[in-house]
């Protein structure tokens, strides 16, 4: 079945139109889901389910949730855990200034 033309533009527009609101783009860019974006895309690249996550982790399938969704009341300890689990060795953030500086090149 083939999907109806621009569906995957409505969804496009839908999360640029929720981007222009100043508050959900502070959320979007929050430290919290921007972790909990980065465990999920792991995840899923390692083929783990959240149980099994959860298991490596030493934590449980319900705290791998709130990670992935965003949930800022995590210990650091259980974030270690986790990104231990997925085999995150480093993490390497892009700043805002240096995104402008490689736009504006």
């Amino acid at each position: 079945m083939k999907h109806p033309k621009g569906t995957g533009s409505d969804f496009a527009n839908l999360k640029q139109a929720a981007r222009d609101i100043p508050e959900v783009a502070e959320y979007l860019d929050s430290f919290s889901v921007t972790i909990g974006d980065m465990v999920l895309a792991r995840r899923i690249q390692l083929g783990y389910t959240q149980s099994l996550l959860a298991q490596l982790a030493e934590t449980t399938q319900a705290r791998v949730s709130q990670i992935e969704s965003g949930n800022g009341n995590v210990t650091s300890d259980t974030l270690n855990r986790v990104f231990k689990a997925l085999k995150l060795a480093s993490l390497n953030p892009t700043f805002r200034d240096e995104e402008a500086a490689t736009t504006i090149s």
